[in-house]
């Protein structure tokens, strides 16, 4: 594994840091996935178990999606704006800048004595103090078991679970290009610690709602295929959710959908939302789709980033359109 030259520190030193200090504030990025929810659940329990005091926060008010819903702790995260408690020690997980954390809680960094980053996003900018970046790790919940292993003599059985959820979200559930040999060798690990591969994967990728079914319906009548069918495009409009009662948790696992279009190597699902468009995009080879999303102010991985577009859906798709087609 290869940390980033904005890493100034190790886990261990991390894991030391964390041993001596108290009252923690645990936040994840905006719009939080199964690796961000992992990352800090597995955290907390660890430090629960320790006797230390602290929170999971949320960046916005925002409903968890159903699949994620059952990973133990979820009902004591508190949405950053309605927390006031003490802060003394800030940990990002999963997120690399503040423009990914928000406002409410930049003000609980901006409290904190001491700041802590723990992820596998490459970023050209930091938010803490000490900061360990791993582009390398499949996910950040595999870096943030590292310390739990280290704080906790034995972890408690939440943290392996919500460590193992982070994995197998950000892997795809081992289909994506990142699930490596470190990747199986940590599943490996919490199955033996205890962890029911069965139960996580009902739950993850077996629990979607009718109304998240009929969102997929109406993104495989919408398909676009390009590109001589190297792309392929789909997009949900903000009265779609209302017309089928979905919710925007709903959206998410629709991006897997036109993933799976045979012959594509990169899918882009579009989502109309309070403005302006939500950008999701996948590659199913080495194409960088990372690079793109940073040219127009998104970021993420190699494989999997996204992006915000403040333009109406319609010219949205003609513009991401051209951009993917640049890409080839």
């Amino acid at each position: 594994m290869t940390v980033t030259p904005q890493t100034n520190t190790t886990l261990a030193e991390i894991a030391n840091i964390i041993s001596e200090r108290d009252d923690f504030v645990i936040c994840g990025h905006v719009s939080p996935d199964g690796d961000c929810l992992g990352c800090q659940l597995a955290l907390w329990h660890a430090l629960r178990a320790m006797g230390k005091r602290a929170v999971c926060v949320l960046v916005r008010d925002e409903p968890v999606g159903a699949a994620l819903s059952f990973l133990p702790g979820m009902g004591e995260m508190v949405p950053a704006s309605k927390y006031d408690g003490p802060c003394a020690t800030f940990i990002g997980v999963d997120v690399p800048m503040r423009n990914r954390i928000e406002d409410a809680a930049c003000k609980l960094l901006d409290k904190a004595e001491v700041s802590i980053t723990v992820d596998h996003h490459a970023s050209d900018t930091t938010m803490c103090q000490y900061v360990y970046v791993d582009p390398d790790a499949a996910s950040a919940s595999m870096l943030v078991w590292e310390i739990v292993k280290m704080l906790v003599d034995e972890p408690p059985l939440e943290s392996a679970y919500c460590a193992y959820v982070g994995l197998v979200t950000d892997t795809g559930g081992f289909r994506f290009q990142n699930s490596d040999s470190n990747a199986f060798d940590m599943a490996g690990e919490l199955v033996a610690y205890g962890v029911n591969p069965a139960s996580v994967a009902t739950n993850v990728f077996q629990n979607r709602s009718v109304a998240s079914l009929k969102l997929e319906a109406l993104t495989i009548e919408r398909l676009r295929v390009f590109c001589d069918g190297q792309v392929a495009m789909s997009w949900v409009r903000n009265e779609d959710l209302e017309t089928v009662g979905a919710a925007k948790t709903d959206v998410e696992p629709l991006i897997d959908t036109v993933r799976a279009v045979q012959g594509t190597r990169v899918a882009c699902m579009l989502r109309e939302q309070d403005g302006h468009v939500r950008g999701n995009l996948r590659s199913k080879d080495d194409t960088d789709v990372s690079a793109l999303a940073r040219e127009i102010g998104g970021g993420g991985h190699k494989a999997a980033a996204g992006f915000n577009l403040n333009l109406p859906l319609e010219a949205a798709l003609e513009y991401i359109a051209e951009k993917l087609s640049e890409l080839f």
